[in-house]
This record gives structure tokens, C-alpha cells and sequence, in this order.
């Protein structure tokens, strides 16, 4: 079905032969349902405004607003629903006449609104009063002595100072006015003389009249059964001090020095935490009342004479704390007191491990530790020091004869000094293990071979002979007359390693004194060489090698 705007249209455009169609928009149309205008309303009362919108456009593409001429744009959070209907509720509007607007606006700019007048009339607020001395809305008041009363009062709009406070009761009248002070508390003291039930009533008036009224009542009795410091007894009901609220019959002792039970049966301060009560010269809360000195560390336990803040204390293996520093059982086999988890009993009360520490006075030694050949000590508490496989450790080959070499491809084993028998080659370098005297840079010499039948010693894949080549004939020096051998060596051939032949390292001499005599005496020394005998000096040498 057509929509009558656009069969209006269609129908002009029939009659009028135009060829062109022309559609004018039309501004939206506003009312404001509820309330109805001139209504009344009290301050911070809850005020719900209903308004209805429409246009020829869809009501989704409008925006509206609602507004008050004395508190400005109002929130407005509602969405109207599809006919148009909008909803305002709010509880803030200020004293006095508002005009309440809704203006509705499409999506071309044009407006259409509707106003209403309400008026908020302020509330008048009431001052307050309370009476906080005596509490409880009843008291006793002793007969002639004076007694207080405690009122405390305020005002929105004025000021402590600026309220009048008067207290009465029904048979006496005015009692006294009271003054309030900068917080508010405003004092009377009166003096009844007459036994008997007494209502008394406090009244606060403010600037503009408004009162408010607190009540009390008040039973005056002889000072003798008034009970003047609250704390349920009087003099009569046999408190022994009536200005003290915790001295009555049958009250715990407290640390003030006083009998505070009335019946002088214990100690003054006896069973409270300034009386030593084990009597080990300490006491929960020092000073003390019964020890001689002032002991200023606290007992943390005073029915326990063995347990007292002292250093000479011993800590035993009981779960307490015996010498009161706040720790248990620490310096004893069950507490880790290095802190690296273990105890020396291996079930400690502050640490999980479970294996016995080997020194708790070391952080780095403990059955979690690793061994370390740095330290000269059992790190991981197995009962060895610097065993194999120790961090820092190095490796030591299988060495049979323990010359320190270890033959090449033998198997090793890591310690941190010196090995453990057989492992004790540095090095891989040996050429024959089963003989400690073959080792790479052997510098002995040796007449018998190493054992498989070489005489290689030195491990550098040789043999090498000690004594080599045949000696030289001796000859005569005639000046300082000796003989020397041209060169040391064998006689004959050279035998081969470990065999034996005779070998001449030098030349002997001897001469005839007479002949050399003769020769000096006539000159003719140099021809004199039949005076001298050079001889061959020689043994049996086995030849060495290596």
C-alpha cells in the first residue's frame, strides 16, 4: 500500500501533466505526554518525562534531546521505540521552575520541540543531635555532684557555632544551655539534689527555627551506688576504686600496678604479661614488676623456666623455641643452619633434604653439591674428598708400569691429582708399558733390552748405542808429557746392544826418569820421545743403549 505523501504526489503529478515530481520534507512533530505542565515536585524526588516523536522519515535517522532551563542538557540514554515513544527519568533537578524542552531533529537539520513548566521546591533540612555521654539512653547520676551530659550536634546549612542548644528535664526545667564547639559537642553539667527518675531533654534549634530533640533518661542515687567509672560496680557493690574502669571485684590483673581484682588475693600485676611468672627473670612485656633489673627482652613463655631470651640458652631437639630469638631447634642436628637444605640428622624442621649434612656450618658442602677438586674437603658429603669424576677433574690414562705415559688408545679415568693406580699417565705417549724405565724422553742408557727385545727406551723408534766407533792410537804430548788418544771407542768392532767387548776411553803414560834426565841435561829434548811409553787404558764395557 502507498504511503498518502506519495499518493498525494502522484495524483498532483496526474492532474498537473508534470513531468518532474517533488518531494518537500517536513519537520518532525513533538509532544511531551507526562508530566502534565505546572506539576510540582519536591526536591530529589524521582520525575519520569514520557514524550512521543514523528516525521515523515524513518524514526531511526531522528535525534532528540530533552532540557531544563535552569539545569541545562538533561542525559538523555533512552533509544525510542517504533512508534516514537521517549522516556526520561531522573532524580537531580534543582530547586526552583524549570521548562522542560524536547526537540526532536531529522537527518535534513529541521527541528520540532514541546516545553512543559514544573516546579522542584526545596525541602527545609532539620539539624541532627545525639547524646554521646552517658551512651544507652539511660544513666545513674550520683546525688549532689556534679554531672556531665555530652550532646553532639550539626546543621546542612549553619555552622556548629551558629545552633542553639538547650538541655531540661521535666521537673527542673531549663538545665543549662550548651554551647557547641568547632566539631559539634555541646556540654552540660548539672547537679541533681534530689533522689528520683529524671527525664532530660536536649533540643537543637537552627538559623531558620527548625529543632530536632534527643532524649535521656536519668535515675539519681546516693554517690555510694553510683558507679562513676562504668565499669558495673560501685562503691557500695564493692569496687575499691571507683575512678578506674578496670579496677572492680573479680577483674583480670593488667599491667598498671593496681589491684585490679579488688580482693588482694594475688600479686599486684600477677598473671599478666609484665609479671614474671616462671620466674626466669623474664617476663612477656618488660619492664618487669617482680625481677630485679629491667630485662627489655620479651619471655616466649612465661609458664616454661627453661625457656628465656638468653644467648647462654642451648636450643634442644624439642619443636620450641628455648632461647626466644623466634627461631626452633636451630644450631641443632635438625636445623639447616647454612641454609643449603640439609641438616646434620638429615630430618630438618626448616629445610626438605633428607640426607645427613656433613658440615652445616658450610653452604657449599652437602649431599646436593658436587665434588670439586678446588677444595680440599668432601664437597657432596659421600665420605670422599676430590673423588673421581670431581668437577675440575683431569684425565688419567691406564699406565701399567707407572712411568706416567700411558700407552695410545688405553682407556682413562678423570681424578683431580694424580690419578688412582693403574690411571696414572698424563699422556698417551708411552711406546711400552710394561717397563717403567721406557718413556718418551728417556735420557738413561741400558745394557739389556726393555723386555720384548728393543732397546728402544726413549720411545722415538730408534736404537741408539752409548759407545760408538773404534779408538784411535795413543799419542805422546810432550809438553805437558802426556798421552791421549786421538778418540775413545772399542778396540775392535762395535758389539751390538747388550753385548760386551773391550773399550779404550783413553791412554795411560809412563817414562824413564834417568833417560828424561839425561835428555834435559844435554839439550836434546825433543828427540827424546824413547823416554816415553803411551799405553792403551781399557775394559770390558757392555755395550748400552737406548
Amino acid at each position: 500500500m502507498r504511503s498518502p505523501l506519495l499518493l498525494g504526489v502522484a495524483l498532483l503529478a496526474a492532474c498537473t501533466g508534470d513531468q518532474s515530481i517533488r518531494i518537500q520534507n517536513v519537520a518532525p512533530s513533538v509532544s511531551i505526554t507526562s508530566p502534565i505542565t505546572d506539576a510540582v515536585f519536591e526536591e530529589a524526588e524521582t520525575i519520569t518525562f514520557t514524550g512521543v516523536i514523528q516525521d515523515d522519515r524513518p524514526i531511526e535517522d531522528l535525534s532528540y534531546r530533552w532540557a531544563s532551563s535552569v539545569d541545562g542538557e538533561l542525559p538523555t540514554l533512552d533509544v525510542p521505540d517504533a512508534e516514537g515513544n521517549v522516556e526520561l527519568v531522573t532524580a537531580n533537578l534543582s530547586a526552583g521552575v524549570h521548562v522542560i524542552e524536547l526537540q526532536a531533529i531529522d537527518g535534513d537539520g529541521l527541528d520540532g520541540s514541546d516545553n512543559i513548566t514544573i516546579t522542584i521546591e526545596e525541602i527545609p533540612e532539620l539539624p541532627s543531635i545525639r547524646v554521646i555521654v552517658p551512651t544507652g539512653g539511660s544513666s545513674d547520676a550520683p546525688q549532689s555532684l556534679p554531672f556531665i551530659m555530652l550532646a553532639n550536634v550539626s546543621d546542612a546549612q549553619d555552622p556548629p557555632d551558629q545552633l542553639v542548644v538547650t538541655v531540661s528535664d521535666d521537673s527542673n526545667g531549663l538545665l543549662c544551655y550548651a554551647v557547641p564547639d568547632g566539631n559539634g559537642d555541646a556540654q552540660c553539667t548539672y547537679t541533681w539534689d534530689t533522689l528520683g527518675n529524671y527525664l532530660v531533654t536536649f533540643q537543637v534549634e537552627d538559623t531558620d527555627g527548625n529543632t530536632a530533640r534527643a532524649n535521656l533518661a536519668i535515675r539519681v542515687v546516693d554517690p555510694l551506688d553510683f558507679d562513676a567509672d562504668g565499669d558495673g560496680y560501685s562503691p557500695n557493690g564493692g569496687d575499691c576504686n571507683d575512678s578506674n574502669i578496670n579496677v572492680y571485684p573479680g577483674a583480670d590483673e593488667i599491667c598498671d600496678g593496681l589491684d585490679n581484682d579488688c580482693i588482694g588475693t594475688t600479686a599486684i600485676d600477677q598473671g599478666t604479661d609484665c609479671y614474671d611468672d616462671d620466674g626466669d627473670g623474664y617476663c612477656e612485656s618488660p619492664p618487669c614488676t617482680n625481677t630485679s633489673g629491667t630485662p627489655s627482652i620479651p619471655d616466649c613463655d612465661d609458664g616454661d623456666a627453661s625457656r628465656y631470651p638468653d644467648p647462654t640458652v642451648n636450643e634442644r631437639v624439642n619443636g620450641v623455641d628455648d632461647d626466644c630469638d623466634g627461631v626452633v631447634d636451630e644450631n641443632t642436628s635438625v636445623y639447616d643452619d647454612d641454609g643449603d637444605g640439609f641438616c646434620e640428622s638429615g630430618n630438618c624442621v626448616n629445610a626438605n633434604g633428607t640426607q645427613p649434612d656433613c658440615d652445616d656450618g658450610n653452604t657449599e658442602i652437602s649431599p646436593a653439591a658436587t665434588e670439586n677438586c678446588a677444595t680440599a674437603y668432601d664437597d657432596n658429603c659421600d665420605g670422599l674428598s676430590n673423588n673421581q669424576n670431581a668437577t675440575g677433574c683431569t684425565n688419567y690414562y691406564y699406565d701399567q708400569d707407572g712411568d706416567g705415559y700411558g700407552l695410545p688408545g688405553s682407556n682413562s679415568q678423570c681424578w683431580c691429582s694424580g690419578g688412582s693406580a693403574p690411571y696414572t699417565g698424563t699422556n698417551t705417549n708411552d711406546c711400552y708399558d710394561q717397563n717403567a724405565n721406557a718413556r718418551p724422553n728417556q735420557t738413561g742408557w741400558f745394557a739389556s733390552h726393555r723386555g720384548d727385545g728393543s732397546f728402544d727406551y726413549n720411545c722415538d723408534n730408534a736404537q741408539e748405542k752409548r759407545y760408538n766407533g773404534r779408538s784411535s792410537p795413543c799419542y805422546a804430548e810432550f809438553a805437558p808429557f802426556t798421552c791421549e788418544t786421538n778418540s775413545a771407542g772399542w778396540s775392535s768392532s762395535e758389539p751390538a746392544c747388550g753385548g760386551s767387548g773391550t773399550y779404550v776411553p783413553d791412554c795411560s803414560n809412563s817414562y824413564d826418569a834417568i833417560c828424561m834426565a839425561a835428555c834435559l841435561i844435554t839439550g836434546t829434548y825433543l828427540s827424546c820421545t824413547q823416554c816415553y811409553t803411551c799405553d792403551e787404558r781399557y775394559n770390558t764395557q757392555q755395550q748400552q743403549c737406548r
